[in-house]
């Protein structure tokens, strides 16, 4: 099987064999896809089905506990692993039909998906037996549809034998949201697309005209630039656009607001400076000062045509940044930043950082390994830094709050680390470069590395930690001081579907006259 992956033996084939293996591919894909939501279908019921109702009401619950084992194995976010769970949970109580065309390699993963999000509302297990029939028969045609016209198709069913259940179009009132960011997006860009109530989009609009028209005739940007750039300083708390002009007596210049917003982190890289300045090699290892403030001009405005080539010219070099929580920033929008008010501060060396007597870190401990580890140390997970717990490897006071024996972690793995230990829990260890290795209660191990490692590769720390002290860590059941619901996750789960059936069904009645 291996030998199609050789170049070689690929062009060897003809066209005829060459479709035969894209057809055998695709359906042995779907088959391990369905064999490995199987899998997971199975640890879900192993923690959840039996779970009493203690268990069931704490923020760790039997859900969180497999998400987290899922998660792990599979390199997926929290987030994620939770998402496939449930398509995995539908196919296993709810679809076994569909579940069964999947298992053949009939339809794919993306058309499943769809299936389990669309029929999640049936609570009916007569018509849910009726629909998982039709679909089972119907789905194998869904592949070639467009997403929308996939939804459509499976709607079909759901309407004809649980009206209430399809996820129906609200008002556009409903509807209304933002969302920020594309696949496609440029680095140091982000798109905004959503739904306003037209009174409120009303309102942005006119401030966002007025703020661009309180700059000078000599700003260099063009009108949608400044409309951008505008509500980019309504995120900052400003009721004004600052001028980029550069003139001293613009009563619109001075210290851009959303610049001020931003500290800049200097781990080991050199500030941007100006591509066209002559270094020589001592001195392109000397950190740029605050004084040089390199900025490229061509950011602003409109291109000039006829000056193709120099607008290829790069008029900034150095480093890009990156933004906690993700996201690049180019090197021409960092100096941009720089030049306008950005604050930039140096990451203090770990060798200057001792360990402290105390179980809150300084912020400049703190500091450090959020822009060590950028993110939540544990398998699979993403949440950045600054939104995490920054906790104590070794728990506190045995072990000592030291970049050694700190890395963050978001509240969900914080809990998960602290009370879900021991002989059958999870057991994280730190190592001297930042790296953490993570035992799972079944044996599995799990490498993390700091992601300013994988970012920059050229920097390392050597943060070890410091010898362990003797006072023991108290024996007492976590579990009695672990948080827990109002609800448990079923019954919100009960809920949520219980008021979108509601809801659909105030749609099909008439209008009181």
């Amino acid at each position: 099987m291996f030998e199609l992956l050789d170049r070689q033996a690929l062009g060897e084939l003809t066209d005829a064999a060459l479709i035969d293996a894209v057809e055998h591919r695709t359906r042995a894909e779907a088959v391990e896809a369905a064999g490995r939501l199987a899998v997971i279908a199975e640890i879900v019921a192993r923690h959840c089905d039996d779970e009493d109702d203690a268990s069931a009401h704490r923020t760790i619950d039997g859900w969180e506990t497999a998400t987290a084992a899922v998660s792990a194995a599979c390199n997926l976010s929290r987030g994620a692993a939770s998402a496939q769970m449930r398509i995995a949970q539908a196919l296993r109580e709810r679809l076994p039909k569909v579940a069964a065309v999947f298992a053949r390699g009939d339809i794919s993963a993306k058309v499943v998906s769809t299936i389990t999000w669309r029929t999640q509302l049936v609570t009916d297990d007569d018509a849910l037996a009726l629909i998982d029939t039709a679909l089972a028969g119907a789905a194998t045609t869904y592949g070639a549809l467009t997403a929308t016209k996939a939804e459509q198709a499976i709607d079909v069913w759901v309407e004809k034998f649980d009206p209430a259940a399809v996820r129906k179009t609200r008002t556009a009132a409903r509807e209304r949201d933002i969302h920020f960011g594309d696949p496609d997006d440029p680095n140091g860009t982000v798109s905004i697309w959503g739904r306003l109530l037209a009174t409120d989009a009303a309102l942005i609009k006119n401030l966002l005209n007025t703020m661009t028209r309180g700059v000078c005739d000599n700003d260099p940007r063009t009108i949608g630039q400044r409309r951008s750039d505008a509500l980019g300083a309504i995120g900052a708390g400003a009721d004004h656009l600052t001028c980029q002009c550069g003139t001293p007596d613009c009563e619109a210049t001075g210290i851009d607001p959303r610049s001020r917003a931003v500290v800049i982190h200097l781990l080991a890289e050199v500030l941007p400076e100006s591509a066209t300045s002559a270094h020589s090699d001592e001195e392109a290892q000397t950190p740029a000062g605050p004084a040089q403030l390199p900025r490229d001009p061509r950011i602003h405005g409109r291109p000039d045509p006829s000056d193709y080539p120099a607008d290829r010219t790069p008029a900034v070099s150095g480093s890009p940044a990156v933004i906690l929580g993700g996201g690049v920033v180019p090197v021409p929008l960092l100096a941009e930043l720089i030049a306008t008010g950005a604050t930039v501060k140096h990451v203090t060396h770990p060798e200057d950082l001792t360990a402290q007597p105390h179980y809150r870190p300084s912020t400049k401990l703190a500091t450090f390994v959020q822009m060590r580890d950028l993110v939540c140390m544990f398998p699979g997970c993403g949440v950045a830094a600054h939104n995490c717990d920054l906790d104590h490897t070794t728990p506190w006071p045995a072990g000592a709050t030291h970049p050694g024996n700190l890395g963050p972690k978001c509240r969900t793995h914080h809990l998960i680390k602290t009370f879900e230990t021991g002989e059958n829990g999870w057991a994280d260890v730190q190592h001297p470069d930042g790296s953490h290795t993570w035992t799972a209660p079944t044996g599995h191990t799990y490498q993390t590395t700091p992601f300013s490692q994988i970012l920059f590769p050229g920097r390392t720390s050597h943060t070890p930690s410091p010898p362990a002290k003797s006072t023991p860590t108290p024996t007492v059941d976590r579990h009695m001081r672990m948080p827990v619901r109002q609800r448990t996750r079923q019954q919100s789960r009960t809920q949520r579907i219980n008021t979108e059936r509601r809801l659909n069904a105030e749609l099909d009645k008439p209008p009181p006259y």
